[in-house]
């Protein structure tokens, strides 16, 4: 058996003892003179072995106590080691470590506990909280310790400290630790800084938000089925979500596009993007959908984030657009639009009837096409439209390209603000030289493919065959009936009047449009040109039935501005665009250069535009493969980077070389190509490695799909988060300069302008209140900038999990250019209208 260091003690103390007394007691007994001194030989050698017994037991009580010394020596030496290897170690942990008496004294801490509050640990070490912390903060340190104290076991509190980068939140885990006894003695403590891991949190709620919220289509799924469909989705294609989500996806494409959707989607499997493909889905209601996806895979987990817009509208338009290109090119009248001293456009009719291509126009003035007679004419009719005139009506020469002269009759409208001139022109040579040859013979008259008649008295007295063509009455017919009674009701008045001015000899418009009744009921449009016998109270007219003419105006109207809207919304495009956009030819020169290449590569417009693009923002180890590239495309139509995002290298002004994704599309005009390249500076998303980065690339692209404006705001109304489209609309790109309130960057109205619209109805301060508000139409005046904008506005309150408002997310769509394109359709089709002489409520210009 073992026995204890205490034990040992205890025992030679007793043994020691023992023999001292018996010692004594030896001694004591020889001072009796009735002794038996035949004892003192005995005594004598007791004493000597209990001396010698004594010198014994203290020579091994001293060695026993020797190497208790020696081992108290070793431990407490290998206590000091493991001491410092244990401040070591929490030395170099990254978690701020701490442990402090009951009392609060601090026994305990690690370097990083010392940081958090920026003070040295030896000024902290025997002191408490009160010593070094503001008392509302150590008040509730002391607290939770003394709940860890009464409650005996692990706790665990979030705690916001502020450091030199702002406010961090810490886990911290406070733990009793208990002496040999089993009691309590101290507190530990280990804090974990979860601020990064608070703030991926918030990320996810307000990514939920935008899927929720966004108007396109966004879908997370596999390459056969959808998995999560948001609220869009439901709405545009009409569908459940139980029946989105358990159905492949290919039940909804149309089948035309299956296959070809099945092959984009197999190519999503290798890691490539899918930008901007266009296929047609089946809605529950059986119409067609057309959608324009952009899709970004996850190989790691199977997953694919899809976003989509419903392009329905603009692909009708589209091809509305083409079909009007055909009316144009079908017309049998000349259709010119002009600006300055040029023709800019003219039609196939114009080419036939006189003989100039395109290339000619461009090159020759309109003017000097004029006969030298007539450019009097030319000159009073310009004037006229500069005037206010809408639509002026006249006759000239013109040269053909081989030196002859026609005659052609001309409408003509102007655009005063833009300058240009719109006009139609039918070739009337022929009718001049039938007008001068039915001076001399009758039989013309007969013959006309025109209608003629002469009236008198409001009766038709004479018509020639034409006419019985054109409305189906003869002439015993027209024996019962007035003209009056052959106008439409809406012109009899407007006719009535002219015809009284003709006849007392005032000035009136040669040209007369208006619709006659056929005698089968129904009504046509007819041009007539009219001359007057004063004298014999005659009136001779010409008819012409410009119904399909008509038609065709009304056509070309449609297709001239939508070519001119489309002209601008690709203008303010490419001006707009967030990226560099580049356009060359395929000899690499420079055509266009936006200002965001400006700003990307340091070199400006007028430097690089017509030179060589190689030679300025591709690195010289780089050049030969950019001009090989482009003479296998053109010798092949292949290329490794064509109509794919592909990361090169590439050099600005300075001589820096960075990386940048490019995607380039080739367009054939004619033999030639052109290239359209879309450039992305990545230098900053190579730096990018941090532990939000997929979140962040998944929240950007659904910001960047999101055609609306986007803030967002927390509960003190400051400006966390804005969209590019947002920081557009508000003319700032530092998002935290951003007011929520936007009385303090615009002025206010309804859409009619005038009427002031209050701030405490606006959106962000309705979902501040927990309210929801959709499309909300304002007029936003920017009195610094003199602009004014359209917008829907549309809120919505971020709530936490007690239903508390923590944040608001306000979508800015501005609808400017769709209310500018209808204002400018109604007036463009006014000035079309009248130019063939139809006003709104049936009056007609004669």
């Amino acid at each position: 058996m073992k026995i204890s260091f205490e034990k040992k003690i205890l025992l030679g103390f007793i043994v020691n003892l023992l023999v001292v007394i018996a010692s004594g007691w030896v001694f004591i007994s020889r001072f009796d003179k009735q002794r038996d001194q035949t004892n003192d030989s005995l005594f004598n050698w007791i004493e000597l072995s209990l001396f010698v017994l004594s010198i014994v037991l203290l020579t091994i009580v001293y060695f026993i106590i020797k190497g208790q010394l020696r081992a108290k020596n070793i431990s407490q030496n290998l206590l000091l080691e493991n001491k410092q290897l244990l401040q070591s170690i929490i030395d170099n942990t990254s978690n701020p470590i701490f442990i402090k008496k009951i009392n609060g004294e601090y026994l305990l801490i690690n370097k990083q506990f010392g940081s958090l509050f920026q003070i040295p640990n030896e000024e902290i070490i025997g002191k408490t909280d009160h010593d070094f912390l503001p008392k509302e903060v150590a008040d509730v340190y002391r607290n939770s310790d003394l709940e860890v104290a009464k409650a005996l076991r692990e706790l665990k509190t979030e705690e916001i400290i502020q450091q030199p980068d702002g406010p961090h939140t810490y886990l911290a885990v406070k733990f009793p630790l208990y002496d040999s006894t089993g009691r309590i003695y101290a507190i530990g403590g280990i804090s974990t800084d979860i601020s990064e891991r608070k703030k991926l949190e918030e990320s996810f709620k307000v990514t939920d938000k935008f899927f929720n919220m966004s108007s396109d289509l966004m879908i997370i799924g596999t390459k056969e089925k959808f998995g999560k469909v948001n609220p869009a989705v439901i709405k545009i294609l009409g569908y459940s979500e139980e029946e989105l989500l358990n159905k492949p996806y290919t039940f909804f494409v149309y089948p035309d596009d299956l296959e070809i959707t099945k092959r984009e989607v197999a190519k999503l499997q290798t890691g490539a993007l899918m930008i901007q493909f266009k296929n047609r889905f089946v809605c529950k209601d059986g119409s067609i959908k057309w959608l324009v996806w952009s899709i970004s895979p996850e190989l790691s987990t199977g997953l694919l984030y899809a976003v989509a817009r419903d392009v329905t509208a603009q692909k009708v338009t589209e091809d509305s657009l083409v079909v009007a290109d055909k009316f144009f090119n079908m017309s049998n009248n000349l259709l010119v639009v002009a600006k300055g001293e040029y023709f800019i456009k003219i039609n196939p009719a114009f080419t036939k009837t006189l003989g100039y291509t395109q290339e000619d126009m461009n090159t020759l003035k309109f003017m000097e096409l004029t006969h030298p007679d007539d450019k009097n004419i030319a000159d009073e009719v310009l004037a006229k439209l500069l005037r206010g005139d809408e639509v002026v009506n006249f006759e000239d020469r013109v040269r053909c390209k081989d030196g002859t002269y026609k005659w052609l009759n001309w409408h003509s409208t102007i655009d005063v603000e833009q300058g240009i001139l719109y006009s139609v022109a039918r070739d009337i040579t022929e009718k001049i030289k039938n007008e001068e040859s039915l001076k001399l013979v009758n039989n013309f008259f007969e013959m006309s493919f025109d209608a003629f008649f002469v009236e008198k008295g409001n009766k038709i007295i004479k018509i020639n065959p034409a006419f019985t063509k054109i409305l189906g009455y003869d002439q015993k017919d027209l024996e019962k009936i007035s003209l009056l009674d052959l106008l439409h009701p809406d012109y009899v008045k407007i006719v009535s009047e002219r015809r009284e001015k003709r006849l007392k000899g005032e000035q009136v418009e040669s040209d007369v449009i208006f619709p006659l009744l056929c005698k089968d009921g129904s009504y046509k449009w007819t041009e007539s040109v009219v001359a007057t016998d004063i004298k014999e109270g005659m009136i001779y007219a010409v008819l012409r039935d410009i119904t399909q003419k008509r038609l065709d105006d009304e056509m070309l109207t449609n297709y001239t501005q939508k070519l001119k809207d489309n002209e601008q919304q690709i203008q303010t495009i490419f001006d707009g665009a967030p990226d560099p956009v580049i356009v060359i030819d395929s000899e690499s020169n420079v055509l266009r250069w936006n200002a965001k290449a400006e700003f990307v590569f340091g070199w400006t417009t007028t430097e690089i535009i017509g030179k060589p693009l190689y030679e300025f923002i591709i690195p010289t180890q780089h050049r030969e493969s950019h001009k090989k590239g482009m003479e296998h495309f053109l010798t092949t139509g292949e290329g490794n980077i064509i109509n794919k995002t592909y990361e090169i290298e590439a050099v600005n002004k300075a001589g820096a070389e960075f990386p940048v994704s490019i995607s380039v599309s080739p367009i054939k005009r004619g033999e030639k190509y052109l290239f359209i390249g879309f450039v992305r500076d990545i230098t900053e998303s190579k730096k990018a490695v941090d532990e939000l980065y997929e979140n962040e690339e998944k929240l950007r692209l659904i910001l960047e799909n999101i055609s609306e404006g986007v803030i967002v705001a927390n509960a003190d109304k400051k400006v966390v988060m804005a969209n590019y489209m947002a920081n557009e609309i508000f003319g700032i790109e530092e998002d935290d300069k951003i007011s929520s309130d936007l009385t303090d960057h615009f002025e206010l109205y309804f859409p009619d302008e005038k009427t002031v619209f209050p701030s405490q109805k606006l959106p962000m301060e309705l979902a501040l209140d927990g309210e929801e508000t959709n499309d909300i139409d304002l007029v936003l005046w920017n009195p610094v900038a003199q602009q004014k904008r359209r917008v829907l506005i549309s809120g919505r309150p971020l709530v936490d999990q007690d239903n508390n408002v923590v944040a608001a997310v306000v979508t800015i769509k501005d609808i400017s250019k769709y209310k500018q394109m209808e204002e400018e359709l109604k007036e463009t089709e006014l000035k079309y209208r009248k130019l063939i002489g139809f006003r709104k409520g049936g009056d007609t210009v004669i």
